[in-house]
């Protein structure tokens, strides 16, 4: 299996950006009022009361900043431990590992990538209908789609297969693999027109891809697309 993608969401992170200008701001208010203070009133009770603060939110914002490396830290490491486990095949220990992701912010809002390992994880331990289900999850995330449409592409579902191909294809349309697999669903399915289309519009956007021109020879002789350079027997 291919390393794991890992995009968490963006809106904790903007958060936690935000929460330090406030804080930085804060800090420096009560850091000017401890001077002045200092400066006015040495030793009254607002000029304490003003340093005591000022250096408790610097505390806790040091505390506040490792505690976020150390986060991050720990998230990367289930995601290289999940890696491991899965090239292992060691599917449920890579589920339960995959799961503490899922505790996370980041990946609460945006759960894709998690599910689609998830997903890896129950196809590999030939549970496909729950692969499917994670998989569909995942919504328009172009690893699972691509997934689900060759898991389909394997069960003989071919125009659900050229559907969620459909969508990958319409977001990553320089992706010769996966136009390669789309024209697979779409012959298989016996609409071979649709099939030399799609190898057509994406072979002007890569005119000089040898899989294309290859397989758009074969679709017009009425083969069925292949991804093996050479004359299929």
């Amino acid at each position: 299996m291919k390393r794991l993608p890992q995009t968490p969401s963006w809106l904790p992170m903007s958060l936690h950006i935000a929460h330090g200008l406030v804080a930085g701001g804060v800090g420096y208010m009560l850091g000017f009022a401890a001077v002045i203070y200092m400066h006015a009133e040495p030793g009254s009770t607002r000029s304490m009361v003003a340093v005591v603060a000022a250096f408790a939110l610097t505390v806790f914002e040091l505390a506040f900043f490792v505690y976020l490396i150390l986060r991050r830290k720990r998230m990367r490491r289930l995601w290289a431990d999940a890696s491991a486990m899965i090239k292992k095949e060691e599917w449920e220990a890579a589920k339960f590992t995959l799961r503490e992701l899922l505790k996370y912010p980041e990946y609460r809002l945006a759960p894709a990538p998690v599910l689609f390992a998830l997903g890896s994880c129950a196809e590999g331990s030939g549970n496909e209908r729950e692969a499917m289900v994670l998989y569909r999850r995942c919504g328009d995330f172009p690893a699972a789609l691509r997934a689900m449409g060759i898991l389909q592409l394997e069960r003989g579902l071919n125009d659900s297969a050229a559907e969620a191909l459909r969508k990958l294809v319409a977001r990553r349309p320089g992706d010769t693999f996966s136009v390669v697999l789309l024209s697979v669903a779409l012959f298989r399915g016996g609409n071979r027109d649709a099939a030399k289309k799609v190898l057509e519009r994406a072979l002007e956007l890569r005119p000089k891809s040898e899989m294309l021109r290859v397989n758009l020879s074969r679709v017009e002789k009425g083969d069925e697309p292949g991804f093996e350079l050479g004359p299929q027997e």
